[in-house]
């Protein structure tokens, strides 16, 4: 497709000048409206997931409370253990597994649930001839999903074309890829989840026709140091985990108080079917989560407006904070945990100190709905944080931060904002001699704060960068990528 005159080319940051190296533009039909219609407001129809086959990413992956280097999971570093916990006090998913393999042959299924898959004529010898250093792009767009080799992004291995739903979201294990091995898990908006591994074209359908919940999956990814188990969210507003190597069993959720804010139900300890877990979270639709760096916790959002920070190996809800307005539709972990980011309806992003337990800033500089926030790993250290933000309004915001800049604003304010930030110092202070000598606080709700007792953050570079509402941002360390939802894949090449 021809480029038009006012189409972005790049931007100039601080750091110099990004220049757009490639924009893939998916070949995929749209679905119908009638259908859209089933999915939620703020479902992605394009979510890529870059991954690698072999074992050279993996050595990359940095340890706890590091972010991995080459992925562009939410689901942070990838340990095996967590120290100080007993086995009793954790799900079995730090326990390793018999690796069971996917049971049918997608390019001969007769299932009415799978169209199609179109493979490249040349995928074979591709195969043979791969490195170990091959990176693999995973997206769905429309009714499609997609496998192409980042090298070469506008020739796609193979194709999957479903039927009866739309692939909502996707997600890699990192834990047992290998030279002959994927592990890709897919959520689609009739409640399925397909168990996929694209190099033999097996797989397995979970939750199927919503025998364990018939409402749309919003998000899945696999959990933390996990070979078998992965986390799904859905539009009813529960979290459900799965074990992929159990069969399914038709379950109901115990029910429990109005009032509660956290349910946990879970079948008895040896059973031997899904669900391993089921946690009811919100009355409205789940939008997404993401794994903190340490592998404990769970940063959820929804559109009922609420930011959630549940510690997933215990199942216990700690802090429940609010947005400015309206429901939260992305959030994402800093490298070292320390704080989470959330944008969504109310047109900002806020930043959250998870240890502190408070509000940090709120960030202006987007004019509609936040779909996409991201920290990047490279430009990230102890005292100083850069991320970017996409939204609706076709806009790529980057943004810097330092806590000590925060309390001491360097533009001139009024004798209240001054007094507020050394109040809000102070207040840091004494949180943080308490959480020395106390854990953090459990079942906590944080009142929302009005707009003059929380510091503001502007954005250091603000582009429109599509003529399509975005959907995602991802840091690479040679570039930028973002997504829209018209199905353009851009690549943003940073600085020599």
């Amino acid at each position: 497709m021809a480029a038009t005159s006012n189409e972005c080319k790049g931007f100039l940051v601080v750091e110099g000048q990004y220049t757009l190296r490639d924009d893939i533009i998916l070949d995929t039909s749209a679905p119908n409206l009638t259908d859209l219609e089933k999915l939620q407001s703020h479902s992605e129809p394009l979510s890529p997931t870059v991954e690698s086959i072999g074992f050279t990413f993996t050595n990359q992956l940095s340890p706890m409370l590091k972010s991995p280097l080459n992925s562009l999971n939410s689901n942070g570093s990838i340990p095996t253990s967590i120290e100080g916990k007993k086995e009793d006090d954790m799900f079995s998913f730090f326990n390793p597994v018999k690796r069971k393999k996917a049971r049918s042959n997608i390019t001969k299924t007769t299932s009415s649930f799978v169209a199609k898959i179109i493979q490249n004529d040349n995928l074979t010898k591709i195969l043979a001839n791969r490195q170990n250093e091959d990176t693999y792009l995973f997206f769905n767009s429309g009714r499609t999903f997609c496998w192409t080799d980042l090298t070469k992004p506008k020739e796609p291995l193979s194709r999957v074309i479903f039927t009866k739903a739309h692939p909502i979201c996707h997600d890699v294990n990192q834990l047992t890829r290998s030279c002959d091995h994927l592990d890709v898990i897919i959520g689609f908006s009739s409640g399925d989840i397909i168990w996929f591994d694209p190099l033999c074209n097996k797989y397995d359908r979970l939750n199927k026709q919503g025998v364990i919940n018939n409402s749309s999956v919003t998000m899945v990814r696999w959990m933390p140091g996990s070979e078998n188990l992965f986390m799904a969210s859905y539009s009813d507003g529960s979290i459900i985990i799965y074990d992929k190597e159990k069969d399914d069993q038709s379950f109901t959720a115990s029910t429990g108080n109005e009032e509660e804010r956290f349910r946990v139900s879970r079948p008895s300890k040896n059973a031997k079917h899904n669900p391993v877990s089921h946690w009811q979270v919100s009355k409205k639709s789940v939008t997404a989560f993401a794994f903190s760096p340490d592998c404990q916790h769970v940063a959820i959002v929804s559109v009922d407006g609420c930011l959630r920070i549940i510690d997933f190996v215990q199942e216990t809800l700690y802090d429940t904070y609010s947005s400015y307005f309206g429901g939260l539709l992305c959030v994402c972990w800093s490298p070292d945990g320390r704080y989470v980011l959330t944008g969504g309806q109310d047109d900002l992003v806020t930043i959250w100190a998870f240890r502190e337990q408070r509000i940090v800033a709120r960030c202006q500089g987007h004019q509609s709905w936040v779909t996409g926030v991201s920290f990047d790993p490279w430009r990230c250290d102890e005292r100083n944080y850069r991320f970017g933000s996409v939204g609706e309004d076709t806009k790529l915001l980057l943004w810097d931060f330092s806590v000590s800049a925060l309390h001491k604003p360097k533009s001139p304010g009024s004798h209240r904002r001054a007094s507020l930030a050394s109040q809000s110092h102070a207040t840091t202070v004494a949180l943080r001699r308490n959480i020395v000598e106390h854990e953090l606080t459990k079942n906590t709700v944080h009142p929302c704060l009005p707009r003059s007792e929380v510091a503001i953050l502007q954005p250091v570079m603000a582009k429109s960068i599509d003529s399509d509402p975005l959907c995602s941002i991802t840091f690479r360390e040679d570039s930028i990528i973002t997504t829209c939802r018209k199905g353009h894949i851009k690549f943003w090449i940073r600085p020599s």
